[in-house]
Parts: C-alpha cells; sequence; structure tokens
C-alpha cells in the first residue's frame, strides 16, 4: 500500500470521503512518491544519474509541482 492509500485511509470519513484539503496532500503525497520511483527506477547501475535522465526526472518534478 502506498503512503498516498494510507493518508486517504486515516483522513476519509465513514463513508470514505476526503474535504479538499485531505485530497490535495493525498495528490501531494502521491507525486512525490512517483517522483521517488522514477528517480530510483532511473539511475543508473552505478547509482549516478546522467544528464538526460535527471532532465527527465527535473522536467517531471517541475511539471508536477506547476500543475
Amino acid at each position: 500500500m502506498s503512503k498516498a492509500e494510507r493518508y486517504i485511509e486515516l483522513v476519509s470519513d465513514e463513508n470514505g470521503h476526503l474535504y479538499d484539503q485531505h485530497a490535495l496532500k493525498a495528490v501531494e503525497i502521491a507525486r512525490e512518491e512517483i517522483y521517488e520511483w522514477l528517480k530510483e527506477n532511473l539511475y543508473m547501475y552505478n547509482g549516478e544519474c546522467d544528464g538526460d535522465r535527471k532532465a527527465i526526472i527535473d522536467d517531471l518534478k517541475q511539471a508536477m509541482k506547476d500543475e
């Protein structure tokens, strides 16, 4: 279970609904999880990220912030 899913379980009401601020926070958590997954999975075997991969990650992170 992801951190976003756990957060949703914690803050949802008895009907499974979220208040707006909780839904936005869940989206923030999910975005960060996506960013971290990409960062971990786009690294090369030696732990260094080449310029193209780092640019992709940085562009995606900025796009997620801009949304």
